[in-house]
């Protein structure tokens, strides 16, 4: 896996306790979804979040590499 920026779709709002877990992330609300953007240096960092995303009971909707954003 590629260093790079990635964005990840969980359904709901996250509450500032959750958002908080994930502060190195830029979180939007986007309907009834939260789109969380962020830099990922490896597997191990992407297997990291995935985890502390279920861990948090969040519904994961997508998950994608982006470019050229921001």
């Amino acid at each position: 896996m590629e260093a790079g920026e990635y964005e990840f779709r969980v359904r709901g709002r996250l509450d500032d306790a959750r958002a908080s877990r994930l502060a190195e992330f830029n979180g939007d609300l986007v309907a009834a979804e939260t789109v969380l953007r962020g830099r990922l240096a490896d597997q191990s960092q992407l297997q990291g979040m995935l985890a502390r995303l279920q861990e948090q009971g969040l519904e994961l909707l997508e998950v994608k590499r982006v470019t050229g954003r921001r």
